[in-house]
């Protein structure tokens, strides 16, 4: 990935405008000055533009899905260059090959947004101030230094003189470019650490802001694509002659993953493709059922697997304990089910692909299509309605091209929310059969996990191989990552993505062996929120709160003592505090704490919650974050209490299965959100004042809040939830009475 932190580059446009870019190398400096001096123009990168009426520009290269992003940045910006953020504009960049050398890889995931964006947005911003105030201070002969810069002004208090910063745009542009631009202490910070107003607030409330859905081009074509009853099926005899004669229907078309009907409008498509009979070829998901592939991970579980981790001897230390525990927990496959279904719009013509879509991945997207089409693509990203690792996937983009390159005019998919539901990928199903071990004094002496899942890194890699032909153009890459692929199945190569959050145990136990089998089915699988983490979070939480039941100490306590994480065990410290740890609780409920470190960020939770007429009640819930230095409080606040609520709902009621390769669920009425009476009126949010650089928010709100709610309703009930979603788990509790 190209370094965005080390180079800031300048041009003029002809309006006046000054544009500072984030570039990479003094080629692409000659080119952006070249194409200034010779015509006025400029085709920038990563920018922010300083525009003739004196607002700010800023293009942001992570796409902004709810998270924050665009409000995050404009304050980063606004702050290096002493500007009112009512003055600054936030819109998501476009991915295009004029732009790869700018950008480098536009993505986003990960929790790392901010992370990589912190160094590099003030940096620009802060180069511009600098540029700024050496054009001023040269028209007024007197020192940089003597100057201030204000409101989007440079003043020099000695004269009374002022210059706006659009009136010196032109003569900042023929300043040198500083090197090393000074970026602001936080002391001096005036907007950074503030509760500001989101910047794309009131385009969502008015409705001009511009989601996927919401994209029109002219002449636009409404494609309902007929999908496989089973996925990896293909479409062989389709007889459409009724459909073509619906009004508004335009085409029909067979392609590799469907059946594509072509109307002036979607309802047009959809009531047309009702009168479509399809002939589908076999799938290699035929025969796969979810029980069958419980059964084979409980049995696998039960004996060795490959370590990724190992310290000490496990086996050595548990036939010297005390007392010994094993136990087994499972976990679903998970549909991302955002709000906003997957889409795409696309127009194919003779030069130049375009793509309007909400993707994470923008560049991977620009590389499929400029490969699909054989020309260079551009990539409008646009708002998205949740994305949560879904959206990093082609398979939506591909699905538009395929239908585009068939007509002349831009096409948008759509897809139902049963499509989005049953048409891949997914968070994979795991087993984790744990063992421990105490001393006499309840010490843990051994800590052994074996998971058995499907290695997420094979399917994500494959993601990747659609990018290899422009990046690579040779055999060789593809079968590299073929090979990769091999190894991951075959459990050669260490899973990390699927281990993440177990491996890295922040507690100190002499004896450890962290171990990992391979799923082998087909279900497509790749990046859920929090990926690992997602689920590590409640097996490592859960499990050491079994340990502390079975040494007879209080939870946190015994958390406290064996923690070696400072930072996570600051959290654990301020979390009991502020949850009111040590007080009584109402007769019928429990507290259960939890703490996780994931993307860099420390959250530690505490629930309070009971079984009440066997449903699951929650009071309270108190969470604790450390997340570096923090932009917007709001921002962080918000997204610690979306990842809860989404990691609510996974907890009690979700999980994708399949019936003979077929998904059984298709919309939320058998795949529910968590309703408003599931979720506590209070939700307590703290932050931790620090001085680290920033870290990710979007995800490390999830991880804890799965064992903390379990860890609750065992202190409440006695009942051990090691299985989700809970609901379920719990139904068949009562059965079994």
């Amino acid at each position: 990935m190209i370094d965005r932190r080390e180079f800031i580059r300048v041009a003029v446009l002809a309006s006046g405008a000054v544009v500072f870019g984030i570039s990479c190398g003094s080629s692409q400096r000659r080119t952006m000055l070249g194409l200034a001096e010779s015509s006025g123009s400029f085709a920038p990168n990563a920018w922010l533009t300083i525009m003739p009426n004196n607002r700010v520009s800023v293009a942001v290269e992570k796409l902004e899905m709810g998270q924050g992003v665009l409000t995050s940045h404009a304050m980063l910006v606004a702050e290096e260059l002493d500007m009112p953020l009512t003055q600054v504009d936030a819109v998501s960049a476009d991915a295009a090959p004029q732009y790869r050398t700018s950008f480098g890889v536009q993505q986003t995931g990960g929790s790392t947004s901010m992370k990589e964006s912190w160094a590099p947005m003030r940096r620009a911003a802060a180069s511009a101030r600098e540029m700024l105030v050496a054009a001023a201070s040269a028209q007024w002969g007197v020192l940089p230094a003597d100057c201030t810069t204000v409101a989007g002004e440079v003043h020099h208090a000695a004269s009374g003189r002022s210059a706006k910063y659009s009136e010196l745009a032109v003569a900042a542009a023929q300043q040198p470019i500083p090197k090393e631009p000074t970026v602001k202490s936080r002391a001096d910070y005036k907007l950074v650490g503030t509760e500001a107003p989101r910047v794309d607030l009131r385009a969502k409330v008015d409705g001009t802001a511009r989601f996927g859905l919401d994209v029109v081009v002219p002449n636009m074509l409404k494609a309902y694509v007929i999908r496989p009853p089973v996925l990896g099926a293909e479409p062989l005899v389709v007889r459409a002659e009724a459909a073509r004669a619906e009004p508004g229907v335009v085409d029909v078309i067979q392609y590799h993953r469907g059946v594509a009907v072509l109307a002036e409008k979607y309802w047009q498509a959809r009531r047309a493709a009702a009168k479509i009979e399809v002939d589908w070829t076999e799938s290699p998901l035929e025969g796969v059922f979810t029980a069958d592939l419980e059964s084979l991970a409980r049995t696998t579980a039960a004996g060795a697997g490959k370590a990724s981790h190992r310290s000490g001897n496990v086996r050595r230390a548990r036939k010297r304990a005390t007392t010994r525990i094993d136990v087994s927990y499972e976990v679903p496959y998970l549909a991302h089910a955002t709000l906003e279904p997957l889409n795409c719009t696309a127009h194919v013509r003779d030069d130049v692909v375009e793509v309007w879509a909400p993707t994470q991945t923008p560049s991977l997207v620009e590389r499929v299509a400029s490969t699909m089409c054989g020309t260079p693509a551009i990539v409008h990203v646009t708002l998205a309605g949740g994305a949560f690792g879904r959206k990093a996937a082609p398979d939506f983009i591909v699905d538009a091209i395929a239908i585009a390159k068939r007509t002349s005019r831009p096409v948008q998919v759509v897809w139902s929310r049963e499509d989005d539901m049953r048409g891949g990928y997914y968070r994979p199903m795991a087993h984790i059969a744990m063992q421990g071990a105490l001393d006499g004094e309840g010490t843990p002496v051994a800590w052994r996990g074996h998971t058995v899942s499907q290695p997420l890194s094979t399917d994500v890699f494959n993601l990747f191989t659609a990018a290899l032909p422009p990046l690579v153009g040779k055999r060789q890459g593809r079968e590299l990552i073929s090979s990769a692929v091999g190894m991951f199945r075959a459990g050669v190569l260490p899973e990390f993505l699927s281990l993440e959050g177990a491996a890295e145990l922040p507690y100190t136990i002499a004896n450890q062996s962290i171990e990992f089998t391979p799923l082998q089915t087909t279900i497509p699988v790749a990046f859920w929120r929090a990926v690992g983490h997602s689920y590590n979070g409640f097996v490592v939480e859960s499990f050491i709160d079994e340990l502390a039941v079975a040494a007879g100490a209080d939870p946190y306590e015994y958390r406290k003592r064996h923690m070696h994480d400072a930072r996570l065990l600051a959290c654990l410290d301020r979390v009991a505090a502020e949850s009111g740890w040590a007080t009584a609780v109402e007769p019928g409920y429990g507290r259960g704490i939890a703490a996780h470190k994931s993307f860099g960020t420390y959250v530690a939770q505490v629930v309070e919650a009971g079984l009440v007429d066997g449903r699951v009640d929650i009071k309270r819930i108190t969470c604790v974050v450390d997340c570096g230095v923090v932009v917007n409080p709001d921002i962080v606040r918000m997204n610690m209490e979306g990842g809860i609520v989404f990691g609510l709902s996974a907890s009690l009621h979700q999980k994708i299965t399949f019936e003979d390769g077929r998904v059984v669920q298709g919309n939320y009425d058998d795949y529910p959100l968590a309703r408003m009476y599931e979720v506590p009126a209070t939700i307590d949010v703290h932050i931790v004042d620090s001085d680290a650089d920033p870290s990710g928010v979007g995800e490390p709100g999830l991880p804890p809040l799965a064992p903390a709610l379990a860890n609750a309703l065992f202190a409440a009930s006695g009942i051990r939830l090691r299985r989700m979603p809970f609901m379920d788990a719990l139904a068949e509790l009562e059965e079994a009475k």
